[in-house]
C-alpha cells in the first residue's frame, strides 16, 4: 500500500507504460511497476518501488542519471538500460553505452558494464558479471516473452507476473521440464495453453482465473 503513495508513476498487472522523463529521456515501465522520480535542481533520480523499466537516457555529462532499486543503483551519463527489482534482487541489463552499478549492501560492491552485459545485486553482494542478450530479455517492450531452454517452473513464474489469476504446477517432473518459445503478452492464459501442449503437460483452468499444470 505504501508503494502506490510514494509512485509517480505506476502500471498494473498485464499492462505497460511509456513515459516521457523532464529531461528528455524515456521510462517504459513494464507490468506491475511503480516509480517516483526527482528531477528538481538539476537532479536526474529515479527509485524503482518495484518491477520493472527501462531506460533511455539522454546524455548530460553534466547531471548524472541514477536509478535505485532495493539492492542496487544505476548511474550513467547517456545510455540505454534496464532494471528490474523484487523482494531478492536488483537486476541490470544494459542494451547500448556504458553504466555503473552499485551494491547498496555492506560490501558497496560496485561493476561497470558493457553493451549485452548484464549483474545483479543482492542483500549482500554484487554478482558477477554475465553476457545477456537484450533482444530476448527486453522481447517484453515489443508485447512478446522469449526464452531458451528454460525450466517451465521459471517459465510460469515470468508469466504469472502478467496474468491477473494464479498459476499452479502440481508436479516437480513438470517444473524441472525444459522448454523454449516466443509468445504473445496480451494472452497469457492462451500461452500457458500452448506452451503446455507443446510441453505435453496436462492444463486445467479453474473459476477465477486459477490454472493448474500436471
Amino acid at each position: 500500500m505504501m508503494v502506490a503513495y510514494q509512485a509517480d508513476y505506476a502500471t498494473a498487472t498485464g499492462n505497460q507504460s511509456l513515459v516521457s522523463l523532464p529531461d528528455g529521456s524515456s521510462m517504459f515501465l513494464n507490468t506491475d511497476t511503480a516509480v517516483s522520480i526527482d528531477f528538481d535542481d538539476g537532479r536526474r533520480r529515479v527509485q524503482l518501488l518495484k518491477g520493472e523499466a527501462y531506460f533511455d537516457v539522454k546524455h548530460d555529462q553534466a547531471h548524472p542519471f541514477q536509478v535505485a532499486g532495493d539492492y542496487g543503483k544505476v548511474e550513467v551519463r547517456g545510455t540505454a538500460f534496464s532494471v528490474r527489482t523484487d523482494s531478492s534482487q536488483t537486476t541490470v541489463v544494459l542494451e547500448r553505452g556504458l553504466v555503473d552499478v552499485t551494491c547498496l549492501c555492506a560490501s558497496r560492491g560496485e561493476a561497470q558494464l558493457l553493451a549485452g552485459q548484464t549483474v545483479t545485486a543482492s542483500a549482500t553482494a554484487l554478482s558477477e558479471i554475465s553476457s545477456s542478450d537484450p533482444s530476448r530479455v527486453l522481447a517484453w517492450r515489443n508485447g512478446r516473452i522469449a526464452f531458451d531452454d528454460v525450466r517451465l517452473g521459471s517459465v510460469i513464474d515470468e508469466l504469472g507476473r502478467y496474468y491477473h489469476g494464479r498459476v499452479f504446477i502440481a508436479s516437480n517432473r513438470v517444473e524441472q521440464l525444459v522448454v523454449s518459445g516466443n509468445y504473445r503478452l496480451d494472452n497469457i492464459e492462451g500461452a500457458i495453453r500452448t506452451l503446455a501442449d507443446a510441453a505435453g503437460v496436462g492444463m486445467t483452468r479453474l473459476p477465477g482465473g486459477i490454472i493448474i499444470l500436471r
